[in-house]
Order: structure tokens, then sequence, then C-alpha cells
């Protein structure tokens, strides 16, 4: 289920921003984008973009595959 996916994957992003000890609104700054987009998609209300996730990803310093393991 799609749904499914947005949930685990917004899971991952917020356990990983609460590792590094931001916010949602600094980790939003650190990459650029809005700080409610990135609520919506830690809650997978959002089916965001792979470019998106490329900044989420290099924001952490990890891979993709790195940021969709566990999924």
């Amino acid at each position: 289920m799609p749904h499914d996916l947005l949930t685990r994957l917004g899971d991952r992003i917020r356990k990983l921003r609460k590792a590094c000890g931001w916010t949602q609104a600094e980790m939003a700054e650190r990459i650029g984008i809005d700080r409610s987009f990135l609520a919506d998609v830690e809650r997978g209300k959002r089916n965001i973009s792979i470019l998106n996730l490329e900044l989420i990803a290099k924001g952490f310093r990890i891979s993709l595959s790195q940021l969709f393991s566990r999924l």
C-alpha cells in the first residue's frame, strides 16, 4: 500500500532527524525546504519527489540507499 510506504519513510526521516538532535525547523533550514512540508513528509502526508529525498539524504550525509534502508 503506497500510503504505508510514505508513513514508513516519514518515520525513518523523523528518527534520523532526532538522532541528529535537530528540530524540524533546524533541519528544514539546513536542507532548504519549508518546515511545514517536512512535517507533512514525516507524517506520511506528502508524496515527496526524488529530488527532495536527495536533499534530505545529503542533509544527513547519507546515500539515498541508506535513507531507504529498513523501510
